[in-house]
């Protein structure tokens, strides 16, 4: 993929850290869940490590927009089938907005340089190389923190209040 905003180098350092984070959060979920019978960041981490080791074998220089955002697409749908295991907590928040944020992007760049035929820089590249790396960091932090630290759990439950009061009259 020549078109790639950033250096496929500097992806490979980039993707192997993020994945060396999913691999690191899910030892520590895994270490921190002993004798707990909450294991809700524990499968979660581990569906996204091993979701992003599959990069390990992605041609940096093969690979497109569309084959992200199949990955992430196939990620949030396992992610999704295998709710039963866990509640809604603020990890799986984070980790659905991540992958469903990731997922758009991918599908916006892929819109722009494909479908479109774009071949000049605007401000939707940027937005993508940021925004995919923020979004990957955040997926990566909240295994550690556990904290709502973006409010988006506040925001949901704000979101549903109104919606309830909006349809109970």
């Amino acid at each position: 993929m020549n078109e790639l905003l950033i250096s496929p180098t500097v992806s490979l350092y980039i993707g192997a850290f993020v994945q060396w984070g999913f691999l690191m959060a899910f030892l520590y979920s895994l270490a921190h869940s002993i004798n707990k019978p909450n294991k809700e960041r524990v499968y979660l981490s581990l569906v996204m490590s091993v979701s992003y080791s599959f990069s390990i074998f992605t041609n940096m220089d093969t690979v497109t927009y569309l084959d992200f955002l199949f990955s992430d697409i196939l990620t949030l749908l396992v992610i999704i089938s295998l709710r039963r295991l866990w509640h809604d907590g603020i990890t799986y928040l984070y980790i659905i907005t991540g992958l469903a944020m990731n997922s758009a992007l991918h599908f916006l760049m892929h819109y722009d340089i494909y479908i479109s035929n774009n071949t000049s820089y605007w401000w939707l590249w940027n937005a993508y190389a940021i925004g995919v790396n923020a979004a990957d960091f955040m997926m990566v932090a909240i295994f550690f923190i556990n904290k709502d630290f973006l409010y988006l759990m506040k925001f949901r439950n704000g979101l549903i209040t109104s919606l309830k009061r909006t349809v109970d009259g």
